[in-house]
């Protein structure tokens, strides 16, 4: 039997010795999926393999390459990462898959790379840049100095009006200034509208944009899906059908971190086409960058498909996440259970510093220790006046990179890591910065004798090679290999193309040294080790999405007079099916995927308020009161 040009198989066994470990198998509900070659949302629990369900999927279209009439697939992520682990677990077989008519990247990249660079072509004569808010701000304020000084008049009184409390310069204020769908201008943060879609001043500003597009090439992050739904407005038929002739099959992973700009874009390009369109993700892990972020969560279609078996976790944690799912389906752990309770630390204000010995302590009685061994301690509040991180671990500071680059190496690095996260804008920001301190150093200045910027760059780059390293940039997303070494390579081929062979002659030796930092990390801060020399790695939870732990601490944290864990204990009690409201929803969220983090062990640790009059909430776990040290 034949379904959408691909044959329906029976016998999963080859696949499943290419991409499992010996003796597993792929669950029932994983089967469907890999068979279905229909359009459908697909809904997968935590550590369900849903990526390797993907990559199964990819494995038998690469068996029929080339596709009929010509047509490709396109894979689409959030980072690069899954590209590596396509070709890390396909081998030869992903060859074919990433070369034309298919495509295997970011959504970014995919969006820029056929829609928004090719539609902005014709308002400017440059190359389009895609910069940072306050790179863009410095350059928007520079040209309407230069040609209205009545807007700028009006820019520099709201800035002193409102702004000049908050922002330190009128530059950072700029950065924080938008346009409604409309064309009215409003302040990120504040409800009144600056300036209506029909006063004369939103005209102008509208039209201050529009000029530095034209002369400059230049627009924001932000920007992009905007312009991207221009384009869809204008040639939207014919992108349609264009790209509907192009890919057969359109798969997109972890879409329920998919922005509402993105979904629309997707939607318009994919949906009710000959394409088969699979969305794949998790709605209760849409907990996105911070708690600020108020996208809405992805509503799936009524067919959906499940994938509600998990292979990280034992059933005794998969009980507890079953209750924190929003239609409070049952997971099924195919690990079956392994007699390591949850555990749950209870402390009062004496004792709360007990807690990272006591979770140690069940990290060793449980086995767990071991070299390679993972064990992360996160919440979901830190920078809040009420309970929160820090507290239960005074010297813990969040890591931060950092952003001095005084050698070529730290320029790769950086590089290196904004192409694996899928931040293309960045990382061509770097190549630029990069580019400016090459043509410095190799005595190259611009009309007025002063060195070359990362804005200011553009206009070399403009006048001497638009075109080709337009190209390079996006030969740059595409390559194969973002680790260190493969990037520096790249990036020597690019300056080589640009500027000759010569270019390295005129850079000081000591610039092309290692850096002696070449990790940019701070002081290990954030690595609680104790006399054990087990090392617990605190963050939170918005930072540890996607990973995977032998054992973790999740820590009641509060904002609003309110905590975490109390907001979610009528779910945790089966008292409740919902969430009354955005907080008690967003904490619910966040929960989860802590929670789900843990392979072996799950931990969390909460108040005495929290815990008294809720025992029922916790009838299931290893009970240690840290209060009295007993064990129950």
């Amino acid at each position: 039997m034949k379904y959408a040009n691909m044959e329906l198989i029976t016998d999963f066994t080859p696949i499943e010795e290419l991409l499992l470990p010996n003796g597993c198998c792929f669950a029932d509900d994983a089967r469907n999926v890999i068979n279905c070659w229909e359009s459908n949302d697909i809904l997968a629990c935590p550590g369900s393999g849903k990526t390797t369900v993907l990559i199964a999927k990819l494995k038998l279209i690469a068996d029929e390459l080339p596709l009929k009439d010509g047509r490709g697939v396109c894979v689409l992520s959030h980072t690069n990462v899954a590209v590596n682990e396509l070709k890390a677990k396909l081998g030869k077989s992903a060859e074919g898959l990433l070369v034309y008519p298919n495509f295997v990247g970011t959504i970014q990249t995919f969006v820029d790379q056929y829609i928004t660079f090719p539609f902005l072509r014709q308002f400017s004569k440059n190359t389009i840049q895609v910069v940072s808010n306050e790179d863009y701000a410095n350059h928007l304020y520079g040209l309407i100095s230069k040609t209205d000084s009545k807007l700028k008049w009006f820019i520099d009184q709201q800035y002193q009006a409102i702004g000049a409390k908050q922002y330190d310069s009128v530059n950072k204020f700029m950065a924080n200034i938008y346009t409604d769908n409309e064309g009215g201008i409003h302040l990120l943060g504040v409800k009144r509208v600056l300036a209506g879609k029909s006063t004369n001043t939103a005209f102008n500003y509208t039209r201050a944009v529009q000029r530095l597009l034209s002369e400059e090439g230049l627009i924001r992050y932000n920007d992009t899906y905007r312009y991207t739904l221009l384009a869809l407005k204008k040639y939207g038929a014919s992108l349609r059908l264009l790209l509907s002739r192009r890919f057969q099959y359109v798969f997109i992973d972890e879409y329920q971190d998919c922005s509402t700009l993105q979904r629309d874009v997707l939607d318009a390009l994919f949906s009710e086409t000959d394409t088969i369109f699979q969305k794949i993700g998790d709605i209760d892990q849409a907990i996105y960058n911070s708690t600020n972020d108020n996208t809405p969560v992805w509503q799936v279609g009524v067919n959906y498909m499940p994938i509600a078996y998990s292979n990280r976790y034992s059933q005794e944690i998969a009980d507890v996440l079953s209750a924190l799912r929003s239609n409070q389906e049952t997971i099924i752990s195919s690990r079956g259970t392994q007699n390591i309770k949850p555990t749950l630390f209870v402390y009062d204000s004496d004792s709360r510093l007990k807690v990272l010995p006591a979770f140690i302590r069940e990290i060793q009685s449980n086995g767990l220790v071991k070299p390679e061994g993972i064990y992360k301690a996160v919440g979901m509040f830190e920078n809040v006046s009420g309970l929160k991180i820090s507290d239960y671990w005074p010297a813990f500071q969040k890591k931060v990179r950092n952003k001095s680059k005084t050698h070529f190496s730290d320029f790769v690095m950086e590089i290196s890591s904004a192409l694996t996260n899928g931040d293309l804008f960045l990382a061509e920001r770097l190549v630029r910065k990069l580019l400016s301190k090459i043509l410095h150093y190799s005595g190259i200045d611009d009309a007025e004798g002063k060195s070359y910027g990362s804005i200011s760059v553009k206009r070399y780059i403009s006048r001497n090679f638009s075109q080709k390293y337009q190209t390079a940039i996006l030969g740059l997303s595409q390559y194969d290999d973002f680790a260190y070494s493969a990037v520096e390579g790249k990036i020597k081929e690019i300056l080589t193309e640009l500027l000759g062979d010569g270019w390295l002659e005129n850079v000081p030796a000591p610039f092309m040294q290692l850096s002696p930092v070449p990790q940019a990390i701070d002081d290990n801060n954030h690595i609680y080790v104790d006399e054990c020399c087990i090392p617990i790695v605190f963050d939170t939870v918005y930072g540890v999405k996607g990973e995977t732990h032998d054992a973790t601490l999740y820590l009641e944290t509060e904002t609003k007079q309110n905590s975490d864990i109390r907001r979610i204990l009528p779910l945790l009690e089966r008292k409740s099916r919902h969430c009354k409201n955005e907080l008690q929803e967003k904490s619910r969220r966040c929960v989860y995927v802590g929670f789900s983090r843990p392979k072996y062990l799950l931990a969390l640790a909460i108040s005495e308020k929290t815990y008294v009059g809720h025992e029922t909430a916790f009838s299931s776990w290893k009970i240690v009161d840290l209060r009295s040290e007993a064990v129950t």
